[in-house]
């Protein structure tokens, strides 16, 4: 008998054994779904909570002093809001307004304060600064007052929004000033 030519397909000495039948799985991988079901459903509104539970609720009270600042000025503005103004004997002026209550979206409220002054303190060269602090979120932008330069920065985490304008500072002494302001302020609890 001739031998097949090359290209022919090879027949086996003695046929194959048929392939190891596939264990079925679908008891773990219903419990694993199961479990990543609980945990994205529940574990992370549980996380979101936790994470905003240490910024809501707060209390908001204005420091007689701050830094090299005295309080000269302060508006009865109600149980959840606050304003002030605060100097120091170089001619320096802080004035700082804001509310407490809880808040979803700091990030977007942040933004969103700044776009309703913006026209009034005509901002330009807004910025964002981190606070270190998850949910907490602050700008500042650069702006004008009755002719002089100001510096407008807000905060907002998940119990409070604030304003604050700054004269005679740059932009980053500002946004670490209010920084340390906001931590003073407020009282969580």
């Amino acid at each position: 008998m001739p031998a097949p030519p090359p290209w022919a397909p090879r027949q086996p000495a003695r046929p194959l054994p048929p392939p190891p039948r596939r264990k079925r799985r679908w008891g773990r991988r219903l419990a694993l779904f199961s479990l990543l079901s609980v945990a994205c459903c529940c574990g992370a509104p549980f996380a979101a909570y936790r994470l905003s539970s240490a910024q809501y609720p707060v209390t908001a009270v204005l420091p007689e002093s701050f830094a090299d600042l005295q309080l000269r000025d302060t508006q009865d503005t109600g149980a959840d809001s606050f304003a002030g103004e605060y100097k120091d004997d170089r001619g320096k002026r802080v004035t700082v307004f804001g509310t407490t209550g809880f808040r979803l979206n700091p990030g977007d409220d942040v933004g969103a304060h700044l776009e309703q002054v913006a026209d009034e303190y005509k901002l330009s060269d807004v910025r964002e600064f981190d606070l270190g602090e998850f949910g907490a979120h602050e700008s500042c932008g650069v702006g004008r007052d009755d002719g002089a330069t100001v510096v407008v920065c807000a905060w907002a985490d998940h119990g409070s929004l604030a304003t604050v304008l700054l004269t005679r500072r740059s932009v980053q002494d500002s946004a670490d000033l209010v920084a340390r302001l906001r931590e003073a302020v407020l009282t969580r609890g």
